[in-house]
């Protein structure tokens, strides 16, 4: 097993890294104090300084998550990411109907994770969102719009179910 806490451009201390974590391009990887990386995480960047992550302290990552910050990742402290969640700041290129998708450019821009959020199992959360401090989002949710400070938020896409506060 590669000891990625050496490699990453930033490291805290009392960072757990399963051995069955994989991670690409760990030197554009900022991770706080107090992190854990679960049984089956897959970590990805490109290999330009636009395509980063940075993870606040005390947050974790439940079994087979993914994150994609080939656009730019911020995830704040104390976040709790369930299981089987993808977090993507890119995707396929579609929007010229004369060449297939896999010969466009990807698309994307950067997502912000504020910190105290929750986003439960199988949730995924797609290019360009804003979660603000405090929010939940549902098991099975695939956000495609921010999601105001305190908010709890379910479904496909996800939609307000209630305020926290």
């Amino acid at each position: 097993m590669e000891d990625y806490r050496k490699l990453f451009k930033k490291c805290g201390e009392n960072v757990i890294i399963d051995e069955t974590v994989k991670i690409r391009n760990p030197e554009y990887i900022s991770v706080g104090n107090n992190v854990q990386f679960y049984h089956g995480v897959y970590i990805e960047t490109g290999n330009n300084e636009e395509s980063f992550i940075e993870i606040g302290d005390n947050s974790h990552f439940a079994p087979y998550t993914i994150l994609y910050g080939h656009k730019g990742l911020k995830i704040g402290s104390g976040v709790c990411v369930g299981a089987h969640v993808i977090i993507a700041t890119h995707g396929e290129g579609y929007q010229r109907t004369d060449m297939p998708m896999y010969q466009q450019p990807m698309s994307g821009a950067p997502i912000i994770i504020k910190d105290d959020v929750w986003i439960c199992a199988n949730s995924v959360i797609t290019a360009g969102i804003k979660i603000g401090k405090g929010s939940i989002i549902g098991a099975g949710s695939v956000v495609t719009k921010d999601i105001q400070p305190f908010s709890v938020v379910g479904g496909v896409p996800a939609k307000l179910i209630r305020k926290r506060k």
